[in-house]
């Protein structure tokens, strides 16, 4: 994924993986909707996930002209800068997929933002050796690396040997749905329509082993209040079919245990805040720092595995474990204690104002002009 800033342009490709750069691009678009943001993309095809933001009167798609046989390199050489050159962009930001090597000879201001700096999560080692390579060449071409926590900020100066006064941080922000409000009459439609029990936890993402879902069955037989069931939100996989299932039956849970395919985004506020508590079990990649914050911020009780990252994410607005037993007994002393859930609730809330789309926004654009403001005090 590629954003980038100049004067009254943003760059972004066209992609459907990176939810920071949805994130950050609807963030800017509407706070800064005098400014004109083009996504360019090698594949001539619009995708469904921006559809949202480019509906926006400050958002354009660009492709590269049906003349060019290799788009792909057209996007990683030159062609695009010659393309940015021509819609008047000046600052380009590189998400995750690098800075193409066109710019490391112009006069581009440039800014690389990593949402995980080894990429644990990008395949086998061949795949990450790669993404690594490609991140270096990015960090030294460009004038400000992002992280998006000082976890990782610490790992990208130690990995990639940068000078700590180039990387900065910028959280992510909550998806803007998560302030819907949710008339009470909702409630009982979507138990209904979902097929919900009375009492539940729910996990909401991939069911795959780095998941830790095994623990999330664990914690939820160790609870006191055996009525409480266990909603996971997400597709189906093999891992799901022959682990996660022989798992609930092996610890005489499968009667507390529900599998939905997919809730409509209208009605998952709704969901979030039928829960009795939303589990994390993983904190150690960003998509599950952005659960948390999304979570908090829809009013949802959080209780997810202890780590750095989640600290400084979650504040004091979540309860935090080390293992299964230790989460069950923390999470049943949370319910039992209506004030104590209360403060917990009430800590989320104001936490989650940290990370708002205003604020993102406006320390991305901040960025953006001092980069820009840079090369021209260079050139003078």
């Amino acid at each position: 994924m590629v954003v980038g800033y100049g004067g009254r342009r943003i760059i972004m490709e066209n992609n459907d993986t990176s939810y920071y750069g949805r994130i950050l691009i609807k963030a800017l678009a509407t706070h800064y909707p005098d400014n004109y943001y083009i996504l360019y993309s090698p594949e001539n095809h619009h995708n469904k996930r921006l559809t949202t933001i480019i509906n926006s009167t400050s958002v354009r798609v660009k492709f590269p002209r049906n003349h060019i046989h290799n788009k792909k390199r057209w996007y990683t050489h030159n062609g695009i800068v010659r393309s940015a050159k021509a819609h008047g962009v000046n600052t380009f930001h590189g998400i995750d997929d690098g800075i193409p090597s066109g710019f490391s000879n112009s006069s581009f201001p440039t800014v690389f933002t990593m949402t995980d700096p080894l990429f644990k999560n990008s395949g086998g080692w061949l795949d990450r050796m790669l993404l690594q390579r490609r991140a270096r060449k990015a960090c030294r071409i460009a004038k400000r690396v992002i992280a998006l926590n000082e976890v990782d900020r610490q790992v990208m100066i130690d990995h990639y040997h940068l000078n700590p006064d180039n990387v900065e941080v910028v959280y992510p922000c909550f998806f803007e749905g998560c302030d819907d409000s949710v008339p009470d009459n909702m409630f009982d439609i979507m138990r209904n329509k979902y097929h919900l029990p009375e009492k539940y936890i729910l996990y909401k993402g991939r069911f795959n082993d780095e998941d830790n879902l095994v623990e999330a069955m664990k914690l939820l037989h160790e609870l006191r209040d055996s009525k409480i069931s266990i909603v996971m939100l997400g597709y189906r996989t093999e891992y799901f079919d022959h682990v996660i299932k022989e798992q609930a039956h092996d610890l005489h849970v499968f009667h507390r245990f529900k599998q939905v395919d997919k809730v409509h985004h209208a009605d998952l506020t709704a969901v979030v805040k039928m829960a009795k508590a939303v589990i994390i079990p993983n904190t150690d990649r960003s998509r599950d720092c952005y659960k948390l914050i999304n979570a908090q911020r829809t009013g949802g009780l959080v209780i997810c595995k202890d780590s750095a990252k989640a600290r400084e994410y979650g504040g004091d607005g979540a309860i935090y474990y080390t293992d299964f037993r230790d989460g069950a007994e923390k999470l049943s002393d949370v319910l039992a204690d209506e004030n104590q859930q209360a403060a917990i609730l009430k800590a989320a809330r104001e936490n989650s104002e940290r990370f708002t789309g205003k604020i993102l926004a406006d320390h991305m654009i901040h960025i953006y002009r001092s980069v820009l403001m840079h090369r021209r005090l260079y050139q003078q």
